[in-house]
């Protein structure tokens, strides 16, 4: 990340905000939302870290062996059993960026600029969010991330293996079934679209049911299998096309994993202050009050945990996992 980028007031980027005789919205993009917001569980944090007890060890029963004494009672001895937890941790860490705008640049704008990028940089965030948690890279603190997980879980069909891409999907969801999991929703890259619309029972009837009217919210989906399906519009680098380690599809148990919130998203407008790079020693880019600058910085506090308790379908830890993936072929695509 560049520590000298600044909306200027002139520059072949700049210059389009200067108002003319145009309308005075600017054109964007719907936002992003963060698919880890809307589908895995959130847990306020009241501390920079918090403890998840995590059953690692399930208690089991034994029938009574023994024969029966001179007036007729059972002295066969029962059994006893143990139970093992394990701590999981969600380590909150911090997410943010700082926008620098010239001030001339705002004093010439005939509408409120802050009120036009505001949503853009949540989006931001919304998207460095969904990378640490699904693709990497992700903080130190945080476990591994969830596609990578599941693919050392081995719960992992390459598109194109199955008789078509729905049974591509239906195999990642027997691998999660076989580890003791239901799937209950789906988030895909924006390209499967196309695939699922395309799928059709013997009978002619539509297998992927769009929503009829999209939200808006960034979010669009619709149902598969009688669940929920997102796809993603963040240009994520899980989701991009070219390799075959690449994904095109996660489905899982969404509740099997647990996003913390430490911090809502917040901020805050300097016109004063300095902004440096991270060179030794540190370098000045920007004195707010010297260049008549002013800079919105947003930061949040985000943890992540995948607990993985024990269950009796798949007791082996190592290869156990709540979520499976579709990659993408060698080929890119698909």
């Amino acid at each position: 990340m560049t520590y000298n980028s600044r909306t200027p007031r002139a520059t072949p980027g700049g210059s389009p905000l200067i108002p003319e005789e145009v309308q005075r919205q600017i054109v964007q993009s719907v936002e992003v939302e963060s698919a880890a917001l809307n589908l895995l569980p959130k847990a306020r944090m009241r501390r920079a870290q918090q403890r998840i007890p995590v059953l690692t060890q399930l208690p089991v029963a034994a029938w009574v062996n023994g024969s029966a004494n001179l007036d007729g009672r059972d002295i066969g001895l029962k059994q006893t059993t143990s139970l093992l937890w394990d701590n999981v941790y969600l380590n909150a860490e911090t997410l943010a960026t700082i926008v620098p705008v010239s001030q001339h640049l705002i004093a010439d704008l005939d509408y409120d600029f802050w009120e036009e990028i505001r949503p853009k940089v949540v989006e931001a965030i919304a998207v460095a969010l969904d990378q640490a948690v699904f693709f990497g890279p992700a903080p130190a603190s945080w476990p591994t991330p969830l596609a990578s997980q599941a693919v050392a879980a081995g719960n992992t069909t390459v598109a194109g293996t199955g008789k078509d891409y729905l049974d591509d999907i239906n195999n990642a969801m027997a691998a999660v079934e076989a580890d003791g999991y239901d799937v209950n929703g789906f988030w895909a890259r924006r390209q499967a679209k196309a695939k699922l619309r395309g799928l059709r029972s013997t009978t002619n009837e539509l297998l992927y049911w769009p929503d009829e009217r999209p939200s808006g919210n960034g979010a669009p989906g619709g149902t598969l299998y009688g669940e929920r399906i997102y796809f993603s519009n963040a240009g994520l680098s899980g989701f991009a096309t070219g390799t075959s380690a690449n994904y095109s599809l996660i489905c899982g148990d969404w509740t099997m994993g647990v996003l913390g919130v430490r911090e809502d998203i917040s901020m805050e407008l300097f016109d004063q202050g300095v902004i440096t790079d991270n060179s030794t020693p540190p370098q000045v880019q920007y004195n707010l009050m010297q260049q008549d600058m002013v800079a919105l910085r947003v930061t949040a506090r985000f943890a992540f945990a995948m607990p993985n308790p024990a269950n009796r379908q798949n007791p082996t830890a190592g290869t156990r996992c709540a979520f499976g993936v579709v990659q993408q072929k060698a080929t890119g695509g698909e």
